[in-house]
């Protein structure tokens, strides 16, 4: 087995080994030759490159569940599979959104009533993952979400659905916290996003945060997501509320990088850019957005230089870049820690019942170095179902280049 495959194999064995600490031993289900997670993605459409990702993540994730570098000791048995349930292979059953609210109720209740799934991970965009996420609830269905970062989500008071990842206020905390290190205090703060649920989340988010680090927010500039004309909005910004720093949210990459080319078109751009966008830290948009994306501040429940310095996580990012010939990204690092918790939660209760998984969800307590990302671990609010111990990074690009500049302890440099 290679280096990479035997880290890989720690990283599992640790993951399941904790999920089973308080499990009830005599809570088996034999004869369960498979069990199946179903992975809500807009694996076509407008988002189809995030929902590429998440599939990935997910089928890495399993991949490791099941061995397929050779014999994976789960729990210290020598075996593949989830070893409490007698060794079932995990299967990804995948199902494409198309970033489509209806269609992703009707591909959830698919997942559930003809496929049988023991549970879900998903759905990338925030309106398809409250409406799927609503149906599973009824469904009585577990619902893991790795890659929406939107507030709301884990306040709707749902039974079922739990978030491994970080929340947009966790990313707002860190942008400010970084303002706070700063010599200068920055006087005006202007939010600038999509008008649509998630931006309109982003907004509140900045909105009460300002004030409680001590900061005034001089107003929000909105726009329609994909809106071919930007310049109403860009021109407002500049010329009525001249931020000292602009907070950005928008529903799309391609929509960060318009508004920053934007900028560039008209010659303005603001002293500070805090970008809370999802995917524009990935290769390819910040390829699209050149010199524009320069100095910029990114958030991110991923990193790729913090994975490099990870012995747990390098090998995994290595084994996902040789497996599909492409970067891992932050969609892919969250589908696969939303599916590893989802498989960990199922083999602690030794079982595909949903009130068994659930309840075995609740009670995982994951050490950091059971996940890839960088975060003390996996912890569920028992009312909110939102991981406590999930964290933020922020990253700025400086020559071309994505570094770590917040939290500090995984810094790799200040603030340019």
């Amino acid at each position: 087995m290679r280096a990479w495959a035997r880290t890989s194999v720690a990283v599992v064995v640790i993951l399941l080994a904790a999920a089973c600490t308080g499990s009830n031993p005599d809570d088996q289900s034999g004869g369960v030759s498979e069990v199946k997670i179903g992975v809500l993605a807009p694996i076509s459409g407008k988002n189809r490159d995030a929902g590429r990702d998440a599939l990935r993540g997910a089928q890495l994730a399993a991949a490791l569940v099941n061995g397929e570098e050779g014999p994976v000791p789960l729990l210290d048995v020598t075996t593949a599979g989830l070893s409490r349930l007698g060794g079932p292979k995990l299967t990804i059953v995948p199902a494409d959104t198309k970033s489509d609210a209806s269609l992703g109720i009707r591909q959830a209740i698919r997942l559930t009533t003809q496929e049988r799934v023991a549970g879900l991970v998903g759905a990338y965009d925030t309106d398809v993952t409250a409406a799927a996420s609503q149906r599973t609830e009824r469904l009585g269905v577990p619902f893991v979400n790795g890659d929406s970062s939107t507030v709301f989500l884990a306040e709707r008071g749902l039974d079922w659905f739990f978030r491994t990842g970080p929340t947009d206020r966790m990313f707002g905390e860190s942008f400010f916290a970084i303002l706070s290190q700063q010599q200068r205090h920055p006087e005006r703060i202007t939010v600038l996003y999509d008008k649509d649920a998630r931006g309109e989340d982003m907004h509140a988010v900045i909105h009460n945060l300002a004030p409680e680090a001590g900061y005034d927010e001089h107003g929000m500039v909105t726009f329609a997501p994909r809106t071919p004309n930007l310049l109403p909005a860009l021109t407002e910004v500049r010329d009525q509320k001249k931020p000292d720093v602009l907070f950005l949210n928008t529903s799309s990459s391609e929509d960060t990088v318009r508004v920053l080319k934007t900028f560039d078109a008209i010659g303005y751009r603001p002293p500070q850019i805090m970008v809370m966008s999802a995917g524009l830290s990935e290769p390819a948009a910040l390829e699209a957005a050149g010199q524009a994306g320069e100095g910029l501040l990114y958030s991110s429940s991923w990193s790729r230089g913090i994975a490099a310095r990870n012995p747990s996580a390098k090998p995994i990012m290595d084994r996902y870049e040789e497996r599909f010939s492409s970067p891992m990204s932050e969609v892919a690092a969250g589908s696969f820690t939303a599916t590893l918790t989802l498989a960990a939660g199922i083999d602690a209760a030794g079982s595909v019942d949903p009130q068994q998984v659930r309840g075995a969800l609740l009670g995982l307590d994951l050490p950091g170095r059971s996940t890839i990302m960088p975060w003390s671990g996996v912890q569920f609010d028992a009312a909110s179902h939102q991981n406590i111990r999930a964290a933020g990074t922020v990253e700025q690009l400086v020559e071309g280049d994505l570094r770590v500049v917040f939290p500090r302890e995984l810094a790799q440099a200040g603030p340019a």
